[in-house]
């Protein structure tokens, strides 16, 4: 059955607001002449300013280069639960104060001890996948309204998190690598000044607590990112702290010994 055509289909019909500006006529449309019913050329989409920002100064936090940041596909949830844990104005004062340090050649101990615990927070994000509980002090300071305990923001963060690339594993439950793959050896890990070439950072200098630049082999281990091994010690291997010592007793004059009592024939021959 063939449905009759209405008079209206020959009629202009106007489009709505938000279509008619769908292809603005001062703009090519990227039609090909010889196809005008094929579809527009894709145009890739553009990463908002505000995230490319926060991915490429988060590179000298987390040591990774900002590829491996974006593949884990968590950088926006990163920020917002910053900003939400934070505050949005505090956050953009910290965001400024680490900025302008790595301008100026410094790391973290430029910071404020209040922006050294964000930024401490935001690694700890990075690596983990979780939001951990700030110091006190921080905590008072940011006066911040929410309550001060770790939580995972959302369930691709714990899978994501950048501990489990720092030594090619994978997260338990979660991303197996294959059967068999155990068995095998996984790469050394690449040295401080590969990692410098790969993050771009080879011409920085390296200053991180210290007044002066020194070659990384120089750099005191307690300023060395990573566990130290006073941590790795388990409690009950500890020594415990020994019992001060008692002062001794000043000394007294030896009384005279008393002379003995001289034997008599009869206790003699008993």
């Amino acid at each position: 059955m063939t449905v009759p055509a209405s008079p209206a289909d020959d009629e202009a019909h106007a489009l709505p607001d938000d279509e008619a500006h769908a292809l603005p006529d001062d703009e090519p449309h990227d039609l090909p002449e010889d196809d005008p019913g094929q579809l527009p050329a894709h145009r890739p989409a553009q990463l908002p300013d505000e995230l490319t920002d926060f991915v490429t100064h988060c590179v000298p936090l987390t040591g990774f280069a900002a590829f491996d940041l974006y593949a884990t596909g968590t950088a926006r949830l990163y920020l917002d639960t910053a900003r939400r844990q934070v505050g949005e104005g505090r956050f953009a004062a910290f965001w400024a104060a680490w900025k302008r340090a790595l301008a100026e050649g410094h790391g973290p101990e430029a910071l404020t001890p209040t922006h050294r615990e964000v930024a401490r927070a935001l690694i700890y994000l990075w690596y983990t996948g979780a939001w951990p509980r700030l110091a006190p002090a921080a905590h008072a300071d940011l006066r911040r309204e929410s309550a001060n305990t770790e939580f995972v923001p959302a369930p691709s963060a714990y899978v994501e998190g950048l501990v489990w690339r720092t030594f090619h594993g994978h997260p338990a439950g979660a991303k197996p690598p294959g059967f068999g793959t155990w068995a095998l050896r996984p790469p050394d890990p690449p040295g401080v000044a590969e990692l410098r070439d790969r993050l771009g950072l080879a011409d920085v200098p390296y200053r991180t607590g210290l007044a002066d630049e020194v070659p990384p082999a120089d750099i005191p281990a307690h300023l060395l990112p990573g566990q130290r091994l006073s941590r790795d010690v388990p409690p009950s291997a500890v020594p415990t702290a020994a019992a001060p010592a008692t002062p001794a007793a000043p000394a007294t004059p030896e009384a005279p010994a008393a002379p003995e009592a001289p034997v008599t024939p009869e206790e003699s021959s008993s």
